[in-house]
């Protein structure tokens, strides 16, 4: 096993990891009744979405607002995975999994 593929392997984990965050981050969204604490998208409230403050994420807008970040974050690194998958020299049937995911 070369050192692209160990890379490779930790970054799909990771992707699983943060994949299953994400559902428990919805869990809680979902738990506290707080779905619609944030009614605008992508700001937040107008303002920027990755440049919220802390200090006005009281209440339910914590929750709604970190599962906005979360999963976006997931996004991101399941468009990281699936082009890293596509330079790998893995079989083609696990690249079309890597790219369904998107």
């Amino acid at each position: 096993m070369n050192l692209s593929t160990i890379w490779l392997q930790r970054l799909t984990k990771t992707t699983v990891f943060c994949t299953f965050f994400l559902i428990f981050a919805g869990a809680l969204v979902k738990s506290h009744e707080v779905g619609l604490s944030v009614p605008d998208w992508p700001t937040t409230y107008g303002k920027q979405m990755f440049a919220f403050p802390l200090s006005e994420m009281v209440g339910g807008i914590f929750y709604e607002h970190g599962h906005r970040m979360v999963a976006t974050f997931v996004g991101f690194i399941t468009l990281i995975q699936a082009i890293c998958m596509g330079f790998s020299n893995q079989p083609k049937w696990v690249k079309k999994v890597s790219y369904t995911s998107l």
